[in-house]
């Protein structure tokens, strides 16, 4: 079997082809010319690695009649809820138009191949803060130019499922955790500005955003396994939900890493990271997972939040 990823450098998936490879698959990727290839430099060995930009249509045509894959996993996107809204065209393109790019590419090219499309729980938006638990039958109501793009691809791929028959499952992963993911993201902003107080970089306080706000937090390697699940027993153009099923609030996730970092340390707000649309509060199904793919979370979120902690102070020694 083989499986091409789209954006195997990046946090996720980095960890996914670490388990295709466990699992003796056939493993090739899409990276961007001059990205760093960090994440993955000790597997690097074991892929084929085709540098390509979902706004090259020829080219991830090339790339689909090279590799002939039977598991396509599509993570590569812009990703950022806050830079959405200063560049909402920029991810437009990349998550809806290159997104189209490459389903063609499949339709075309690959058409017996089974294909995991990656969307986000933000596509959700209004719904999460309903006070209503929200499962994959609420209502899609995105409040940020990201979610909406992502909300885009998820009917992309229904119609896509529907129309031509693609072998598509969607995947609506909500907030992972671990090493590896940009500082860009919460939890490892904080590990971050935690690193480096602990290594004497920084005096004793961390700057962050509005932490009454609560998330559902799931491991990245479960989210991954996940992924694997799915695009092996998920049933064609549905979509799951990707979560631990648990919220946590912001400011009790700050609480716990301050304590891994055993110093006195304080938190102060900084009004640049506040984000006008979050979420109050959310309450999330996994049930569907659940019940039709057998799948659940197995980290638990002190051992999730301790790893990313040392991820970001072996990055700072070095």
């Amino acid at each position: 079997m083989k499986a091409l990823i789209t954006g195997i450098d990046g946090f996720a998936g980095s960890f996914l082809a670490e388990l295709l490879l466990n699992n003796d698959i056939v493993v090739a990727g899409t990276n961007l010319p001059g990205i760093s290839l960090a994440n993955i430099e000790h597997i690097k060995n074991s892929l084929s690695l085709f540098e390509a930009n979902l706004l090259d249509q020829k080219r991830l045509a090339q790339v689909i009649k090279t590799f002939c894959p039977d598991m396509v996993f599509h993570l590569a996107g812009a990703s950022s809820v806050k830079e959405s809204f200063a560049h909402p065209a920029k991810f437009f393109d990349i998550n809806v138009v290159g997104s189209l790019n490459l389903l063609e590419a499949i339709k075309n090219l690959s058409p017996q191949a089974r294909v995991l499309l990656v969307t986000s729980g933000e596509i959700y938006g209004e719904s999460l803060s309903a006070n209503k638990v929200t499962n994959e039958e609420s209502p899609i109501v995105p409040k940020s130019p990201y979610a909406t793009s992502k909300a885009a691809l998820d009917m992309l791929g229904r119609i896509y499922a529907e129309t031509y028959q693609l072998k598509i499952v969607i995947a609506r992963p909500f907030s992972h955790i671990g090493p590896r993911q940009s500082a860009v993201f919460f939890v490892p902003t904080i590990a971050k500005q935690i690193a480096r107080i602990m290594r004497g970089k920084s005096a004793p306080e961390i700057h962050l955003g509005n932490l009454m706000v609560y998330r559902d937090f799931t491991d990245v390697r479960d989210v991954v396994e996940a992924y694997y699940l799915l695009l092996q027993k998920g049933q064609i153009g549905l979509a799951y939900n990707i979560c631990s099923g648990k919220t946590y609030l912001l400011k009790d996730i700050v609480e716990k890493m301050i304590a891994l970092s055993d110093k006195k340390i304080d938190v102060k707000l900084d009004p640049a990271r506040v984000r006008s649309s979050d979420l109050v509060n959310m309450s999330i199904s996994n049930s569907k997972i659940k019940k039709e793919i057998g799948w659940t979370p197995k980290f638990e979120i002190r051992d999730s939040l301790r790893e990313t902690l040392d991820y970001w102070m072996n990055k700072i020694d070095k």
